[in-house]
């Protein structure tokens, strides 16, 4: 009995001992888990009582001309920054009224991004503000001022549809890229949204020591900080100062003109106008700008050179030609009479020259711009066929351009016309029309750019841009933006000798005599769209030297009248300015200017843009004045 109890007894102890092993173990195991496997995690979890992260603005990328000169640069304003779960409810409405911010706003930013990061309430906010707020910190807790960097624009540089502007993140922005934080300054339009991500460079991070009541008390521990990535630099193909005065060529207009070097599809200057002063949209924006901005009736926030559509005109006619040519529907040698006026069915529709151009060939009908040559040849050329080549040339299809919100365009199809006027709706005549760039075609500046380019280089081209490089400070890095060369097939270069022979015949006593540089020998073709809003649109397309191409342009003045006396005169002061860096004196020619297109009016009822534009843009100006 006493032997069965000592066994007893010494199971106990060993069960006992055991169990304190165990127990130990599983102690000493969770002290190894938690000093050492898991340190990092719970130390920061203790920082984070006492130590708060501080993400740091990088500066964002410069913006840089071909000759080296700075256009859009940064300034430093401040920004007053609340940290929604320290900062008091009771203290919403005399913070709103130091700040002349709207209360009802920040109680909705602080909700919807509640927690401990600084959510900006206010930017762009003057000294005498922000020494107030600084002299009653205690009354404020939670409340920070941060430096941020600010747009700012050198003299004499506006441009704004080129640079574009910045803006604070949206909530769908936010869900979208896991980059952004609220509160931060991203780029909305032009250059600056197109290439946000490498103007923008990347955050660093800031350690500071913060009380219970999260007010900062100092720098942490500077070793731990992570300094930001300065944002790229972007350097531009365009001289600013070429740029300078093809704005100046279009001031009290209502249109665009673009101008690039068909040897690279860099844009040597893109106009728009009217336009506005961008400085007017950085840091804080008064509702009385913004909203004579947006109710101005000449749209100065619409980029007119990639997002305006209109009928070309005559420019056009060279697209008809050239799908004749190729098709072996005619030769150069092709004739027809023109007595001044054309009978399609019962309907008679008119030349421009009322008086005819009598019997012409291509060369003649191009120079002279004869619209009763270009109704039967249109007809000639069917509607598969206009179609097929237009699309070849690149209308009805983005440039890709580094812009957003470029438009597309519309090249009516058999399909387009079938659901516009039904089946059986339509007629030959839509067709005649088509073929003068008159009726639903419709093409932005910047396409005719391009196609005057494929025209200089006989069928090569390259993506339109205007950044040539950019510079990376954390690789110290050059980072081209290459454009490859891209060929127009299946056109045979004699057929395009032949319409470029036309266009030099258009600038040599042509309809656009006004265009021609004396000592440069060029080609080009005006255009005059009709529009149910005014006079007609004015274009002209050109491009130079005529053998070894430098400069392809377009240009079009809304309600312009005549694109030889209007637009083209403007193509050719800048190609002056561009050869020769001056203007050249010219002799006073009394000399009538023809306006070129009648367009057939009576057969086709005027396009309601509205009902099929594909464009989307935030601004939606009236739409007639852009055709």
């Amino acid at each position: 009995m006493s032997y069965q109890n000592n066994i007893s007894s010494a199971s106990r102890r060993i069960m006992a001992s055991v169990i304190v092993i165990i127990f130990f173990l599983i102690l000493g195991l969770s002290f190894f888990r938690l000093q050492i496997l898991e340190k990092d995690k719970y130390i920061q979890k203790s920082l984070s009582n006492s130590i708060r992260a501080r993400s740091v603005s990088p500066v964002r990328g410069l913006i840089i001309d071909r000759q080296g000169r700075i256009l859009v640069d940064n300034s430093a304003a401040f920004s007053v920054a609340i940290i929604p779960r320290v900062f008091p409810d009771s203290l919403y409405a005399p913070l709103a009224r130091l700040l002349q911010t709207d209360e009802t706003q920040m109680h909705r930013r602080a909700r919807r991004h509640f927690g401990y990061r600084p959510i900006p309430v206010a930017r762009d906010v003057n000294k005498k503000t922000l020494i107030q707020l600084e002299e009653n910190r205690l009354k404020y807790p939670g409340v920070q001022s941060l430096l941020e960097p600010k747009r700012s624009y050198h003299a004499g540089v506006l441009s704004p549809h080129i640079f574009g502007s910045l803006g604070e993140v949206s909530l769908n922005e936010e869900k979208k890229n896991p980059d952004f934080d609220p509160g931060d300054i991203v780029g909305k339009s032009g250059l600056e949204k197109w290439y946000d991500k490498d103007l923008r460079g990347k955050k660093g991070v800031s350690y500071v020591r913060v009380d219970a009541s999260g007010r900062e008390l100092g720098r942490f521990d500077a070793t731990r900080d992570v300094p930001p990535v300065h944002g790229r630099d972007l350097h531009l193909v365009m001289d600013y100062s070429q740029q300078q005065f093809a704005e100046s060529l279009m001031v009290n207009t209502r249109g665009a003109m673009v101008a690039l070097d068909p040897r690279t599809g860099g844009i040597l200057a893109m106009v728009s106008k009217p336009d506005f002063d961008p400085r007017l949209i950085t840091g804080k924006i008064s509702s009385e700008v913004w909203n004579s901005l947006l109710n101005d009736p000449g749209h100065p926030l619409y980029n007119r050179a990639i997002q305006s559509v209109y009928p070309p005109g005559s420019t056009y006619k060279i697209v008809a030609a050239l799908a004749a040519l190729q098709e072996g529907l005619i030769t150069p040698a092709w004739s027809a009479n023109c007595p001044g006026y054309f009978k399609i069915g019962r309907k008679t529709i008119h030349c421009w020259n009322k008086a005819g151009h009598g019997t012409v060939n291509l060369y003649d009908a191009i120079r002279g711009s004869c619209n009763v040559y270009f109704y039967k040849l249109g007809l000639k050329i069917g509607l598969d066929f206009w179609e097929k080549y237009s699309r070849l040339f690149g209308f009805g299809a983005l440039t890709g351009i580094d812009l957003p919100n470029e438009s597309k365009g519309l090249v009516p199809s058999k399909a387009f016309f079938d659901r516009r006027y039904g089946i059986h709706g339509w007629t030959r005549g839509n067709l005649a029309n088509l073929a003068i760039g008159q009726g639903e075609l419709l093409v932005t500046p910047l396409q005719l750019a391009q196609f005057a380019m494929i025209l200089a280089n006989k069928g090569a081209y390259y993506k339109p841009h205007l950044v040539d490089y950019m510079y990376d400070y954390a690789t110290k890095d050059t980072i081209r933006v290459k454009s490859a060369a891209q060929k127009v097939p299946n056109i045979s270069g004699i057929n395009f000798d032949a319409v470029r022979e036309g266009m030099r015949r258009v600038v040599d006593g042509g309809t656009g005599w006004l265009g021609k540089v004396p000592g440069i020998e060029m080609a080009g073709k005006t255009g005059s769209a009709q529009n149910p809003h005014g006079k007609s649109h004015a274009w002209f397309m050109t491009f130079a030297p005529l053998d070894t191409p430098r400069i392809a342009i377009a240009v079009i003045v809304e309600n312009g009248g005549g694109g030889g006396a209007v637009a083209a005169p403007i193509a050719r002061k800048f190609m002056e300015k561009y050869f020769f860096g001056h203007l050249i004196p010219r002799r006073i020619i009394k000399k009538e200017v023809p306006q070129e297109d009648i367009a057939i009016d009576s057969l086709i009822a005027p396009l309601d843009i509205n009902r099929i534009s594909p464009i989307k843009i935030t601004i939606d100006p009236t739409r007639g004045n852009n055709r």
